[in-house]
């Protein structure tokens, strides 16, 4: 089977449908490890903050007027690096699993002699079957 390049269609290579089959999977497997992960994090700060605040608030009012505690405008920077960035970041691995998982439907469906993937998955799966080649 020849694998296309979206972007470059005179860049291809060429491999089973079944290897390349296992390829797609093993990305999408990463991709969905990824966004696990990624969601981990988030509900790990979430909780942290939620601890913090729950302290916070159960301090008797002369504690609090010593507790030092973040500006608001600091733990606005602080919620989008730990929270926003993070859920972009899950936002555009998604878009990228739905691409992922378009191909693998087409692929199933029709088997072709040829296939066209958009340069981000083309990418993918030729490092992971670069990887593969130097591991057999």
């Amino acid at each position: 089977m020849i694998v296309q390049d979206e972007l470059n269609q005179n860049v291809n290579m060429h491999m089973s449908e079944t290897e390349l089959l296992e390829i797609l999977h093993f990305i999408r497997t990463k991709k969905e490890q990824e966004i696990d992960k990624i969601k981990s994090k988030i509900n790990k700060y979430v909780q942290k903050k939620n601890a913090e605040e729950t302290f916070y608030q159960s301090l008797s009012p002369m504690r609090k007027l010593f507790t030092g505690r973040s500006p608001s405008h600091h733990q606005a920077v602080e919620y989008i690096a730990h929270v926003k960035e993070p859920l972009q970041q899950i936002e555009h691995l998604k878009q990228g699993l739905f691409e992922l998982n378009h191909s693998i439907r087409s692929l199933q469906e029709e088997h072709k002699k040829e296939i066209t993937l958009s340069t981000s998955i083309f990418r993918e799966v030729r490092k992971n079957h670069r990887m593969e080649n130097f591991s057999s």
